[in-house]
């Protein structure tokens, strides 16, 4: 790390998204649903939710999170208010108990869970192997769509979250969590150009997924993370290519294991790529 830069790393996830406080298992969320004591968020789109969803979830498809005029203007995640209206929409203050699930993979949960974390919401946790768990146990699913009373969110986005094209040689490791094709410039996933950030490590996000849950178990992850030399000591960045699903799939698995030095850039490949002067690297 250079000199006069820690600053910019120092300002990360608060303890209370860290760890055991990540994931809740179905179990724990039968039971807590059943006592009324959590909302629950179905991060698929609207044509899966309607399809079959948790009894008693509302539908926030995860990519309507997206804000590329925000990524571009501060380098944060979302305009606060923005998404703090999509939340109270459904019935969500910033002090509910929240789950997010999607259909297993955990991209579609990750995202609602960093935005959420970004507003300052403490109290968020995801479905550990989502809906695809939850129907494998045979739990019951419903199509009913329910009408929340309408909420107020009050948000408090916290400092140290934004990450802009000019900031990223700050890291000690910049990750692109794509794959093999985007990262070699086969594929460009719909951005200007393919191929990826100079100086990033290639480590495609289902390198750390679970089958039947939402991550592979601790000791595999940290010895495919060992193996690519991305160790907890490291200021990281990682990128995708909008900033939403696979950046924070691996955020949220990082953070699972204790590493609290990471953060996601929002912008990601499509904003680096946007501008044709930036360096291209394939």
């Amino acid at each position: 790390m250079r000199n006069g830069l820690l600053a910019f790393f120092l300002l990360t996830l608060p303890p209370a998204a860290a760890g055991a406080d990540l994931l809740i298992g179905t179990g724990q969320l039968a039971a807590a649903l059943a006592a009324g004591q959590v909302r629950l968020i179905d991060a698929e789109n609207a044509e899966n939710y309607r399809r079959a969803h948790i009894p008693g979830a509302v539908n926030l498809y995860f990519m309507e999170l997206e804000d590329s005029e925000e990524n571009l203007k501060t380098g944060r995640p979302v305009f606060p208010q923005l998404a703090a209206s999509r939340f109270g929409a459904l019935g969500i203050a910033r002090d509910s108990e929240v789950v997010v699930y999607d259909n297993g993979d955990g991209r579609g949960a990750s995202a609602v869970w960093y935005i959420l974390r970004f507003l300052g919401h403490e109290r968020v946790r995801i479905l550990d192997g989502g809906f695809r768990k939850w129907l494998q146990e045979q739990r019951p699913v419903g199509q009913d769509t329910p009408r929340p009373v309408k909420t107020t969110y009050l948000p408090q986005p916290g400092d140290g979250w934004a990450v802009k094209p000019d900031t990223l040689a700050q890291a000690d490791v910049l990750v692109d969590a794509r794959s093999i094709a985007e990262f070699s410039g086969k594929e460009n996933g719909g951005a200007r150009s393919g191929g990826h950030v100079p100086g990033a490590r290639s480590f495609p996000w289902d390198r750390l997924a679970g089958d039947v849950a939402t991550f592979k178990e601790a000791a595999p992850m940290q010895r495919a993370l060992r193996q690519a030399g991305i160790t907890p000591d490291q200021a990281i960045v990682v990128y995708c290519n909008g900033g939403l699903g696979r950046s924070t799939h691996l955020l949220a698995a990082l953070t699972l294991l204790g590493y609290d030095r990471v953060k996601v850039y929002p912008g990601s490949w499509i904003e680096w790529a946007s501008d044709p002067a930036r360096p291209v690297a394939r």
